[in-house]
């Protein structure tokens, strides 16, 4: 709707006016108000701001259209004015002009042609007020993007992550406050120094494409040596896009040189963990070699100590039948051999025969048994073993040691079984379970006090009580065999039994034992013997170790 006032000192005007545009007035298209002079224009004016044109005539009482004119710039500089008059001439509508008239009519009225001109007037109005409108607009959205721009800046600038902005020429456009302080340089100094860097970071991770408006981000991670010395690790990410109308990229850079600490430390530790693991394999692998070397090295000085003996009686026996031999020679030679005495030397070289043969055969046996200890180590190869010949062997060694004196140890193995297996490792299987059972499964037990002497006068020392250790073997179902080395010793505390076969379990650490046997054992039995191994001890009751062993080792 267009709002017009008319300002005119005749009354009659308005009766045409309204006539005149009476259905513009009553569809709504245009609404007119009246003032007779220029000062009750200005009143009406100042009421009603929404005003889009004046109507005026020029000559008025009071207050004239020009000088109403002159004033309608202070009231509302909007509003388009045009004015009537009955003087055609050229100096009123000079004066018109001047003061800022949009347009002329002349009296008489020509209805048409003032439609027309309020149509104009209108649609001017309303171009200027879309005109200002939008600039209105515009300037409302430049404030609020520097608005936005500056809130963007601030936040950024109080951003822990570092952002520069650099143009594809390489110029340092932006930089916040987190940016300088990872070069540790100021702003203006950045530019030069650590700008180009930044830039070529940036354009060896970039494809090579054309400076378009591509979408495009790239991320990696760089370090930069600081004027301090100090290296600084940066995760960098890039993204490319516009800003103040020009092709940047967006340089983002987080710090993680913490991070990179830490991993170098984490590394360092681990290598050192792997280190101390190899070191403590190794030692333990040593301790268990040394412990094997210390039971192999019993032993053979008991295998050694008891081959004197036959060997001793064999030489004694000997040098007895080569004296009797010595002496019925030289009775022959005299010619006086004589029929007793004769079958005094056969008897005497019979007794003696059967004395060497003995103890020559206890010689051998006890050197068999110490060639199977000193051979039988776990990398020797696979062969098939007798079982009954095999164990007999190693119960024999076994028996010459001193820990095994006072005590009974029995082997129970049918004949014909034999194993495809390893014997080097079984020997040391079977040395170790059994030199543990009697050096812990029986107790030392007190001398009893002699008759006739008091408590006090007796030895403090102690003997230990007789047991038994069975070795049996029998054949199971499976192709396999099952072993059993047991005992009727004290048995195995129920503490100490879940961590048998863990390294450095013992009872006896305070009395030298490492604690590696069972560990060792273990190993051997599930790995290269490629069978079972389980433990059935009770307290006061004694100890059996089950070894389940397949006939053809893997």
């Amino acid at each position: 709707m267009g709002k017009i006032l008319v300002v005119d000192d005749e009354r009659d005007v308005q009766t045409l006016i309204l006539q005149r545009f009476r259905r513009a007035v009553r569809t709504g298209e245009l609404e007119f108000l009246f003032a007779h002079d220029g000062q009750e224009a200005l009143a009406t004016l100042r009421a009603r701001p929404d005003i889009d044109m004046v109507l005026s005539d020029i000559n008025m009482p009071g207050m004239d259209g020009l000088t109403l004119l002159d004033h309608l710039p202070q009231v509302n500089s909007d509003i388009r004015a045009v004015m009537v008059s009955a003087y055609g001439d050229l100096g009123n509508v000079r004066a018109a002009m001047n003061r800022g008239a949009f347009d002329f009519i002349i009296k008489p009225i020509d209805f048409a042609d003032l439609e027309a001109t309020i149509h104009k007037t209108l649609e001017a109005c309303q171009s200027v007020r879309r005109l200002r409108d939008a600039l209105q607009e515009t300037r409302t959205a430049e404030a609020a993007s520097r608005a936005q721009a500056a809130r963007m800046r601030r936040v950024l600038d109080g951003s822990p992550i570092g952002v520069a902005i650099i143009t594809e020429a390489g110029d340092l456009v932006y930089c916040n406050q987190r940016c300088t302080d990872l070069f540790g340089v100021p702003a203006d100094t950045l530019q030069h120094h650590c700008a180009p860097t930044l830039f070529r970071h940036v354009q060896e991770r970039l494809p090579n494409r054309a400076s378009g408006m591509d979408a495009l981000s790239v991320s990696d991670e760089i370090h930069y040596v600081r004027e301090d010395g100090r290296t600084v690790w940066m995760a960098m990410s890039v993204d490319r896009t516009s800003y103040e109308n020009q092709p940047v990229f967006i340089v983002w850079l987080y710090d993680i040189t913490e991070r990179k600490v830490q991993a170098e430390a984490l590394r360092r530790a681990k290598d050192s963990a792997e280190q101390a693991l190899a070191d403590l394999e190794r030692m333990q692998s040593d301790l268990i070699r040394a412990e094997k070397m210390a039971v192999i090295a019993q032993l053979i000085a008991a295998v050694a100590h008891e081959i004197n003996t036959p060997v001793g009686i064999a030489l004694t026996a000997a040098t007895h039948l080569q004296t009797a031999s010595e002496g019925i020679i030289m009775t022959f030679n005299g010619g006086q051999l004589r029929k007793s005495d004769f079958q005094d030397y056969v008897g005497t070289a019979s007794e003696v025969s059967t004395l060497l043969v003995a103890n020559i055969e206890r010689a051998a046996a006890l050197i068999q048994s110490l060639k199977l200890v000193t051979e039988g180590k776990a990398s020797s190869p696979r062969s098939r073993v007798g079982l009954r010949d095999y164990l007999s062997d190693i119960v024999l060694a076994v028996q010459v040691q001193p820990a095994a004196a006072g005590h009974e140890l029995v082997l129970e193995c049918p004949d014909g079984l034999a194993l495809d297996t390893y014997p080097g490792a079984l020997t040391e299987v079977l040395l170790a379970l059994l030199t543990n059972a009697f050096a812990h499964a029986f107790e030392a037990a007190p001398v009893p006090v002699g008759f006739g002497a008091s408590e006090s006068e007796q030895p403090e020392d102690s003997v230990r009580r007789p047991g038994q250790v069975t070795v049996s073997v029998r054949m199971m179902g499976d192709e396999r065999v099952e072993l059993r080395v047991s005992d009727n010793g004290r048995g195995i505390p129920a503490d100490i039994q879940p961590r048998l076969f863990q390294p450095f379990t013992t009872t006896r650490r305070g009395a030298g034992s490492m604690g590696l046997g069972l560990y060792a054992v273990f190993n051997l039995v599930t790995g290269k013997l490629g069978g079972e191994i389980d433990i059935d001890s009770e307290v006061g009751r004694g100890t059996c170790v089950i070894l389940r062993l397949p006939l053809d080792a893997p």
